[in-house]
């Protein structure tokens, strides 16, 4: 497919860089000439340096001929313009980066009356990340698929762990719920288990299940914890402004520490529910004084990911329930994870990954499409597929079906229910599966079947 990225900022750059792997004809558009050949010669891609509203430019990438347009520059305006007039000139499908809320307020009206087909923030889908994780700490990262039917958790296989040096299979038999294992990460080895996989000390697992499942199954192995009631929320980002208002108007008690007064008075005004603090986060004795060691949880947000690490690391020394950090720099995120901090979020990756899972989605078959993806590791991934009623292979139990290596079926949601499949499961039409794998590049559920 032939993809024109407007804008090389860290957004731009990143997705330049998945989209580098998915093996597409990549064109990059940024106003800066040296920006551009340096990410040329990186990624072996074309490009060229001009604004991506300029219809001569437009013209010069072929947009008449391209399948997307993800435009993704600092100004909302002028990404909604470019998508406006690649999709005039011909290019199939238009992503437009929106940030401010004003403007994200409208997603459904442009999508319906100008005709890009998605629209995509940062930090809202970051926001709505995090969220996830407050109202299960006990995770260090979880997925939700089919409408929140379900969920994949990552926990983390500590010393004290009862289920250490017990096969799966062993363990879904003693504890009896209803879960399964779909990946296990240790050190720089993943695995897809079988029943006769032992769990180790250290291990990092993730696991299906419904939410009720998830809970039943972590207070047996003692790591339940109480969904975050008390949050600090260090910086006044956008982040923070989506956060705040979603967890506070669930009946979260939520305090913003802010440095700039004058963001301090707009935060107070957008968010009458929260507590806003004027202050540096950075000095122990104002997190002290404002009682950071009492609250559930602490999300750094601010624009240093330096500094939100060592503010979590400090949040960390105070026992606070759980820690979130925003880091950005890949180098930096995998350092910080070294140090303890497990719950990192970087919004860059989050929003690239669901930009991937929408291009893909675009070349799945109408049988078995792609709905989304998931990213539980750099080696795999859990994709999301809807099952029509021309899949042709439905009604056929999963122990017949020649499903190929790699392939792991994690989930099916039917009628509201989560279904964990077993040899004598069955696809049928309306179906949401879930495939965990490591092989890259799937768009159809048909793929995991060898023909």
């Amino acid at each position: 497919m032939r993809l024109i990225i407007i804008g090389a900022g860290k957004v731009g750059v990143t997705l330049l860089e998945k989209l580098s792997m998915e093996k597409h004809d990549l064109v990059i558009v940024d106003k800066e000439q040296e920006r551009i050949d340096y990410l040329i010669n990186k990624y072996d891609v074309q490009g060229i340096a001009g604004s991506g509203s300029d219809l001569g430019v437009l013209e010069e990438v072929s947009a008449d001929k391209a399948d997307f347009l993800i435009a993704c520059t600092s100004r909302d305006e002028l990404n909604i313009l470019c998508c406006l007039l690649a999709k005039k000139m011909g290019t199939k499908f238009t992503v437009a980066r929106v940030r401010e809320p004003e403007y994200f307020d409208e997603t459904e009206y442009m999508r319906q009356e100008l005709g890009i087909d998605m629209l995509f923030n940062p930090e809202y889908r970051t926001a709505q990340e995090i969220s996830k994780v407050l109202r299960f700490p006990s995770a260090i990262n979880i997925d939700t698929f089919a409408g929140g039917m379900a969920s994949i958790v990552e926990w983390r296989i500590t010393a004290k762990s009862p289920i250490i040096g017990k096969q799966v299979s062993e363990i879904i038999k003693e504890y009896g719920v209803k879960v399964l294992f779909g990946l296990v990460v240790r050190g720089n080895n993943v695995f897809i288990p079988k029943g006769d996989f032992v769990i180790q000390e250290g291990d990092r697992v993730h696991i299906t299940a419904t939410d009720a499942a998830l809970s039943a199954f972590s207070k047996k192995l003692h790591i339940y914890k109480q969904r975050a009631r008390s949050v600090f929320l260090i910086g006044g980002g956008r982040i923070a402004y989506y956060l705040a208002k979603e967890l506070s108007e669930s009946g979260v008690d939520v305090k913003i520490i802010e440095k700039d007064e004058d963001r301090c008075v707009e935060l107070s005004e957008e968010l009458p529910k929260c507590t806003i603090l004027l202050g540096d986060a950075t000095n122990q004795d104002v997190l002290d004084e404002e009682g950071l060691a009492q609250s559930d949880a602490c999300v750094t947000l601010t624009g240093m990911d330096e500094e939100n690490a060592i503010i979590s690391l400090y949040a960390s020394s105070k026992k606070v329930d759980k820690v979130v950090t925003k880091v950005d720099r890949p180098t930096l995120a995998q350092m910080v994870k070294n140090l303890g901090l497990e719950t990192v979020m970087s919004p860059r990756n989050i929003i690239a990954t669901n930009i991937v899972a929408f291009v893909r989605s675009t070349q799945s078959g109408e049988e078995g499409g792609m709905v989304n993806m998931y990213k539980l590791h750099d080696k795999v991934e859990a994709l999301e597929f809807y099952v029509s009623e021309d899949f042709p292979y439905t009604s056929i139990p999963l122990k017949d079906l020649k499903i190929k290596q790699n392939f792991l079926v994690g989930g099916i949601v039917r009628d509201e229910e989560f279904i964990l499949p077993t040899g004598n499961t069955v696809f049928e039409a309306g179906d949401n599966v879930l495939i965990i794998t490591t092989n890259k590049r799937i768009n159809d559920l048909s793929q995991i079947v060898k023909g």
